[in-house]
């Protein structure tokens, strides 16, 4: 059975998720982030939903800023990974879904030859406006799903504070992991 994706759930899973990463990136006390060995490996994207995610967060989050790292020089998909670990399995479900649909989308949609992550940037960015701007409530609050996940991952990374002239917390911050114990 297919799993029901209604605009009430995509909000609630955005702004769900958008906190779960923000908190996810955070340990309250040392003591918490244990021994435990931190993940190297993905844990709720597949390789393949990853690396369109990966070619997602780059289109999303491309300033041309030369200080920027590239997104795959940080472990932004790891981490918006790690955060998903968070969810119930139908709302991971359901970004599996919407990762497929993201990716295959622009035959249907926009009558292109070509997947989402082998068009041209420019093209990329058309589509990417298209489920910004639809007149389908469905299709918009999807590009905010994976919107605020791609920035979410993305700046929350260390790497990424310089770029953006922010200096880091003026408290010291405990030490963060990405571990398989949430």
């Amino acid at each position: 059975m297919a799993a029901v994706v209604s605009r009430r759930s995509f909000l609630r899973w955005t702004a769900f998720s958008a906190g779960l990463l923000a908190v996810s990136r955070l340990r309250l006390a040392p003591g918490l982030a244990a021994t435990a060995p931190p993940v190297t490996g993905l844990r709720v994207l597949t390789p393949p939903q990853a690396e369109i995610f990966a070619v997602i967060v780059e289109r999303m989050v491309a300033s041309g800023a030369p200080d920027m790292p590239a997104v795959r020089e940080t472990q932004a998909i790891e981490t918006i990974d790690q955060a998903l670990l968070q969810l119930d399995p139908t709302a991971q479900t359901q970004l599996s879904w919407l990762i497929t649909l993201f990716e295959w989308g622009p035959p249907v949609l926009q009558l292109k030859l070509h997947r989402f992550s082998k068009l041209s940037p420019q093209e990329q960015d058309a589509y990417l406006r298209d489920w910004a701007t639809s007149s389908i409530a469905t299709r918009r609050i999807a590009f905010q799903a994976l919107k605020n996940l791609s920035f979410l991952g993305y700046y929350a990374q260390d790497a990424t504070w310089k770029g953006i002239h922010y200096d880091g917390p003026w408290a010291p911050r405990p030490p963060r992991v990405l571990s398989a114990e949430c």
